[in-house]
């Protein structure tokens, strides 16, 4: 009986260790050079392409646009990034991207999952006005579990407010 308990007990401490492995957020980037590697993404939408090799693609330095705490309103600075994805993505019909909205970690779970999907939902309806179709562009919420930066600073927070274009490959 004992032995049975301490087999359980290691095989259930190996798949809680397995469960809780994490992901680098940036592969395909190693010391600071982008590859452009084709990587795997969570979710059923499969494989992405690394967000600087895309940002170059569409000819912009990011493709990530930062929000105001508490806001969902695209600030103005970051429109010429939504116009640049909006042409390659009319260009490239056959190309999808997904809107990852994200929130600092203030606020509810709850209330950054909501406010996460105003900011993709934003991005993805002015993607729309300047003709992308809505065939193309897949919204997601990660709300505060994807932060940019750790920490409780003001600097932490401004990065973690945003959402990133992450284009699927075919």
């Amino acid at each position: 009986m004992k032995k049975v308990f301490k087999l359980t007990s290691v095989l259930t401490l190996g798949l809680m260790m397995a469960a809780c492995s994490s992901t680098n957020k940036s592969a395909g980037v190693e010391n600071g050079f982008d590859s452009g590697v084709k990587t795997s993404g969570l979710g059923s939408e499969g494989p992405f392409l690394s967000s600087a090799y895309m940002a170059k693609q569409v000819g912009v330095d990011t493709n990530t646009i930062y929000f105001n705490f508490d806001q969902s309103t695209i600030p103005a600075k970051y429109q010429p990034i939504i116009e640049a994805n909006a042409n390659y993505l009319k260009q490239h019909a056959s190309a999808k991207v997904r809107l990852e909205g994200n929130t600092d970690p203030r606020g509810s779970r709850e209330y950054n999952i909501g406010l996460g999907q105003r900011r993709a939902s934003s991005v993805a309806q002015q993607l729309e006005i300047l003709g992308v179709s809505p065939d193309q562009i897949v919204t997601v919420s990660y709300g505060q579990e994807r932060l940019a930066m750790q920490g409780n600073s003001e600097q932490a927070y401004r990065l973690d407010r945003r959402v990133d274009f992450v284009y699927m490959s075919k």
